[in-house]
């Protein structure tokens, strides 16, 4: 999982064949909890495998 300063997320799972990239354009400060990205991407990865 990689973050970039503008709420880019970039996630790869290989266990998964999973790559999910997700745009955003919008400053987000430091000071602002990260959101618990990376559960739902692995969600999102074992039912598209299911």
């Amino acid at each position: 999982m990689a973050s970039g300063i503008h709420g880019q997320r970039l996630f790869v799972s290989p266990a998964l064949d999973l790559v999910v990239v997700h745009y955003a354009s919008q400053v987000v400060s430091p000071a602002v909890p990260q959101v618990p990205l990376v559960q739902a991407f692995l969600s999102i990865g074992a039912h598209l495998n299911a």
